[in-house]
């Protein structure tokens, strides 16, 4: 009973410390510039103690990851920004653009494009963490995730959906094991996707 209380709290005290990494060098970064690296290099940090790598240098492991990343992730970042920019922008227009009759059908389809996009952009990151692809090939390898694996696509969705239920009404318990535990959750949905086809580094 004490081994288990003393491992419940040495991961606890993990998720913790993995947490106030992310937000250090989130604000490293400006907010603007430091999401994308921070969030990539807590990824990585999961990834390790999915592996069974439990005894890893938490903070050099997390340092070395976002600055290797800090452009390649941006850039990414960037290229997600603009396609949801354009999307909003097409969202914005139809009513002016189109008849009344096929608006709702316009309407579903740029709905079904944006969550398709928002589902890649989630997945972009155990990706990064995962491989060592070239920016784009990052980006559609997150993409098969979601239409290769419907059925994961959709436990995913769900753990999103109720992770932001719970940082909205417990937003606290968001501040101090939020971000840590939403992508270890995520991480292990996608790390056994990529064990079953052989793809580990």
């Amino acid at each position: 009973m004490g081994k288990i209380i003393y491992n419940l709290a040495e991961l606890v005290y993990k998720f913790i410390a993995l947490n106030i990494l992310w937000l250090l060098f989130f604000l490293l970064g400006l907010g603007v510039f430091g999401f994308m690296p921070s969030t990539v290099a807590l990824f990585s940090v999961v990834r390790e103690w999915i592996k069974g790598n439990k005894e890893i240098p938490l903070f050099r492991k997390y340092f070395t990851t976002f600055k290797e990343e800090f452009l390649r992730s941006n850039v990414i970042g960037l290229i997600f920004l603009v396609l949801f920019y354009v999307l909003y922008v097409n969202f914005s227009f139809v009513s002016y653009f189109y008849d009344e009759s096929i608006q709702f059908f316009i309407y579903l389809a740029i709905i079904g494009i944006g969550s398709l996009i928002m589902m890649t952009f989630i997945n972009v990151f155990s990706v990064m963490a995962h491989f060592q692809y070239r920016t784009l090939e990052n980006i559609k390898a997150a993409c098969g995730l979601v239409i290769l694996h419907p059925l994961k696509a959709l436990v995913q969705l769900i753990w999103v959906i109720a992770y932001v239920l719970i940082a909205i009404h417990f937003p606290k318990l968001f501040v101090g094991i939020g971000i840590s535990v939403f992508a270890y959750i995520l991480m292990s949905l996608h790390y056994t996707v990529f064990q079953k086809y052989k793809l580990i580094n």
